[in-house]
């Protein structure tokens, strides 16, 4: 039995999210032999024709698993639709979804209106069927479109306290939509009596790694020196994005010989036109290589990306990039723009920083508080741990406590660069793997990419090998993550968020 995913039409969001996953797919062509065999799982988020229903159909009846939207589903079976305009869904209690919490959309829902389906998840209005020897599973929106939407928006981030922090972020939770994804798959393949495999997210085994990134505007010597020598007490390599405007200050940072130097701007601005960015960024790699400084990658200003700096980022060839106005607190991906995939890597970050903190009046306990309850939900989530400062707003404490407790957890430390380059490794190693009574079988060796391998009783982290044998590996529950509760007023407005949205907007027309 193959372990392998079908497409049906061309999903490039979909795409990205299972290779995020790292579970084998291929894209359904016309003269595919759709069988149980071939395919585990069939994702459909478009209409399929009439001449193409009874394939679709023979699938389900004799056994299959299908993920699908609501529309597909009602031109399927010739239901009606009730739709319904939503900021976002927030996830029930005791759900299996129950641990991603509120999911922004920002799109019409779709209902189905049949007593033929069992509830999922009714805060997540999440369906599923039994067909003939099959499953299906119904989502009441179109993930392809939303991984795909590079809209933002100010979101405020959660915290028990009453007043939260805030950040201009992605409008749609794609990190969630994401995770979504992948434990609606988990679930069709066990109701096949299948194992869920995917390739880790870390290297070598690793439960998680931790970054830290450092974005240099307004920092002076003598504070980026007080930053790394935090740094290295606590065996961290940061990656430091560098702003170009001193010379002065580029001589300090060419001589952190254990740390990454990346570009982040000459001017602390991001264009909406191709050539003032062009100019902006060959400005500032000019002064890099006059101090011999060799970037490996870019993060933007405030976090602003739009497709105009995108096709700069790929004609300069640079590594990775990272904004969190395209995405946040998620795998990293390629985006999709106009009509391809990027040539840079987008890794995303979580978007608060102390200086956010500070701003909603934060006490330093409450800071480092934030932080720790942050480290270990995405340690327990299996979501690599990035988080970033700006070294002239200091807080050196705050951050050594910081770094003091993620040295007790079992992860590695990486730079973006070094995460950059593995999971590059990570996309190029396509195993194919076959299901064979009680044992895995996969067309690669040994390398440094693991498999996770979950089956309804538990889950394990192991080496990908050409054999695995599924009765000799000891499988555990993973961790529940728990729903933070009253999340709606995450999403409630806010006087506040008015207010920075004005500050934002007249920072940056004086620069």
């Amino acid at each position: 039995m193959r372990l392998k995913i079908g497409i049906w039409g061309f999903q490039p969001g979909y795409e990205i999210i299972l290779e995020q996953i790292g579970i084998p797919y291929e894209k359904i062509s016309e003269d595919t032999n759709i069988t149980l065999e071939n395919y585990s799982v069939i994702i459909i988020s478009e209409i399929v024709q009439e001449s193409d229903k009874p394939v679709i159909l023979e699938y389900l009846n004799t056994g299959g698993s299908v993920l699908l939207n609501a529309r597909c589903w009602a031109n399927l079976y010739r239901k009606k639709l009730k739709q319904k305009k939503v900021r976002f869904l927030i996830s029930d209690n005791n759900s299996i979804y129950s641990s991603l919490g509120l999911v922004d959309i920002y799109t019409k829902i779709s209902f189905v209106d049949s007593r033929e389906l069992d509830i999922l998840d009714e805060g997540l209005k999440i369906y599923s069927t039994k067909i003939g020897n099959g499953f299906a599973l119904i989502f009441p929106f179109e993930i392809n479109s939303l991984v795909l939407d590079t809209q933002s928006l100010r979101k405020r981030f959660y915290t028990e306290r009453k007043e939260l922090p805030s950040e201009i972020v992605a409008r749609v939770s794609k990190g969630k939509l994401r995770e979504l994804v992948r434990i609606s798959l988990e679930r069709l393949h066990h109701k096949r009596g299948l194992p869920f495999v995917h390739k880790w997210y870390f290297p070598d085994s690793s439960e998680n790694v931790f970054i830290f990134r450092l974005d240099t505007d307004f920092c002076s010597s003598h504070q980026a020196n007080n930053m790394v020598e935090v740094c290295r007490k606590n065996g961290i390599s940061a990656t430091w994005f560098l702003d170009t405007t001193s010379k002065e200050r580029l001589q300090n940072y060419a001589e952190m010989k254990d740390q990454e130097l990346a570009l982040h701007c000459d001017r602390h601005l991001v264009f909406d036109d191709y050539k003032s960015n062009l100019d902006n960024i060959k400005t500032a790699l000019s002064k890099l290589e006059k101090s011999r400084i060799n970037p490996t990658g870019f993060a933007a200003p405030f976090g602003d990306w739009n497709p105009e700096l995108a096709k700069v980022l790929d004609d300069i060839n640079l590594e990775y990039s990272s904004e969190f106005t395209l995405d946040y607190d998620d795998l990293p991906f390629y985006p999709f723009i106009n009509g391809k995939f990027s040539k840079v890597l987008q890794i995303p970050i979580h978007p608060i920083s102390l200086g956010w903190l500070r701003r909603s009046h934060f006490l330093p306990k409450e800071m480092l508080n934030y932080y720790l309850r942050l480290i270990d939900d995405k340690f327990h989530s299996n979501e690599p741990i990035i988080i970033y400062h700006h070294p002239h707003q200091e807080y050196l404490d705050i951050l050594d406590q910081v770094f003091q407790s993620v040295n007790k957890y079992k992860i590695q430390k990486m730079t973006m660069f070094e995460y950059a380059k593995w999971w590059k490794k990570r996309i190029d190693t396509q195993p194919d793997l076959y299901f064979e009574e009680t044992s895995l079988r996969s067309n690669l060796e040994k390398g440094d990419i693991s498999l996770r391998i979950t089956l309804e009783k538990g889950s394990i982290i192991t080496k990908l090998n050409k054999r695995i044998d599924l009765a000799n590996l000891k499988f555990i529950k993973q961790k529940k993550v728990e729903r933070q509760p009253d999340l709606n007023r995450l999403r409630k407005w806010c006087w506040r968020d008015v207010l920075y949205n004005y500050e934002s907007i007249r920072g940056k027309r004086k620069k």
